[in-house]
């Protein structure tokens, strides 16, 4: 978070990051995002709204359920997710480069597995 946090002047929870994350390739109900966050769909609307004050997602509601808020990226999302996307990507190599190859894969694959 604290390499995330030093690329922009705000400040964003790892809950945050994860749903900007969990909608950069798919928009996604604030419901299906509290599942998958394993959070309330309270908590979860309260980072859409936090998320949607800054500009970086916007509320649509459900062709099929008028009742569902479906979560989008804006165009300032897209580019936000965009560099943390980078910047996670910058973490990796390095973590790969101070384990090495082999114990990378057997970290990552440990991370990978349910607990």
């Amino acid at each position: 978070m604290q390499r995330i946090e030093s690329h922009f002047e705000l400040t964003f929870s790892e809950m945050d990051i994860y749903l900007i994350s969990l909608v950069q390739f798919n928009a996604m109900s604030v419901s299906e995002s509290a599942r998958y966050m394993n959070i309330s769909r309270q908590a979860a609307h309260k980072h859409v709204k936090n998320l949607e004050s800054l500009n970086l997602v916007e509320l649509t509601t459900s062709a099929s359920n008028r009742r569902e808020k479906i979560i989008t990226l804006t165009q300032s999302g897209k580019q936000f997710g965009e560099q943390v996307s980078h910047i996670k990507n910058e973490l990796e190599m390095e973590l790969e480069e101070k384990l090495g190859v082999e114990n990378y894969r057997q970290v990552k694959a440990l991370f990978k597995e349910t607990w």
